[in-house]
């Protein structure tokens, strides 16, 4: 998924060595998140209890590094990131939901048509909407399509030699990565105007408050769905906690510290690096082979994201 810009520079050492190094900080930093879904496949527990771990083993740290910082968040802006928190538990039940749906890159690609949910938000605001915005929209569609293989121009492919097909419901997964790209952009709106309307909230300290909400958020989750089971205290709870310290700790800290130092082609490649490795990570490890229509689907949808999110 794509990181979210909850974290500035700060002062603690990932984030002070990504602000020096930002190319080598945001590709580490891509090359961690990349491996969310993989991750979080290899743990075989419940997308709500995903979620939970995901936070839990993440906190303790966040708490650490958000002392460092010596920020004191009003109460507002603490509510705020409890309740982003919580839209990001929902954004996570979602792609968690998706992944075996629609593959675990395919599911990686989807939500950042999050740009369309947060242009659409901004537009309902009074934002003016950038025609180039406008234009993107029916060629992110059609890749949307392709993915959930409602048009399917070339068929199987090659998934007719035995190798494992990349998702077992595209069009339902589809769904739910949408629903992942709605929570996402919700909560990308959130965390920006906490970052603009107040400069008293350091980055690891807005990521503790929100961890937070994000565990409440998915043990209710738990508990409605009545999936509230723990993992295996094995290899189960070992890819949890490796996913939470990549992903919550080490990937959108580094990328986030990043790219205010980048150039923007820079950040616009990033968005496509991302998904490139969990695609090779989903055939080395699953042997998950998407269709061709799907992999155009892919590039159709990055075209359209990139040319909305341009400045």
């Amino acid at each position: 998924m794509a990181a979210s810009p909850t974290a500035g520079s700060g002062g603690s050492a990932p984030l002070a060595f990504a602000t020096r190094h930002p190319r080598l900080g945001a590709a580490l930093g891509a090359l961690a998140i990349s491996q969310s879904s993989p991750l979080a496949k290899l743990s075989g527990a419940s997308p709500a209890v995903v979620t939970l771990f995901r936070g839990l083993f993440a906190l303790p740290l966040l708490v650490l590094l958000a002392r460092r910082e010596g920020h004191a968040p009003s109460r507002r802006d603490r509510g705020l990131a409890l309740f982003a928190g919580g839209l990001f538990a929902l954004d996570l039940q979602c792609f968690h939901i998706s992944i075996p749906l629609l593959g675990v890159a395919l599911a990686t690609v989807v939500p950042n048509a999050q740009v369309f949910i947060v242009g659409l938000f901004a537009a309902l605001a009074g934002e003016r909407t950038p025609g180039r915005a406008l234009a993107a929209i029916p060629f992110a569609l059609l890749g949307l399509l392709l993915l959930a293989r409602v048009v399917d121009p070339f068929g199987d492919g090659v998934l007719g030699s035995g190798v494992v097909a990349a998702g077992s419901d595209p069009a339902l997964g589809v769904l739910w990565a949408l629903g992942a790209a709605t929570f996402y952009g919700l909560y990308l709106v959130i965390t920006r105007r906490i970052s603009t309307a107040s400069s008293a909230v350091g980055p690891f300290t807005m990521l503790r408050d929100s961890a937070i909400g994000m565990i409440g958020t998915s043990l209710v989750l738990a508990l409605l769905t009545g999936s509230l089971l723990p993992p295996d205290v094995g290899p189960g709870l070992g890819w949890l906690l490796l996913l939470a310290l990549m992903s919550q700790v080490l990937g959108y800290p580094l990328i986030n510290a990043s790219i205010p130092h980048l150039p923007s082609v820079v950040g616009s490649v990033l968005l496509f690096v991302q998904p490139l490795m969990t695609l090779v990570a989903g055939v080395v490890i699953f042997g998950e082979i998407p269709t061709p229509g799907q992999l155009g689907g892919a590039l159709i949808l990055f075209a359209g994201v990139l040319v909305a999110a341009r400045k």
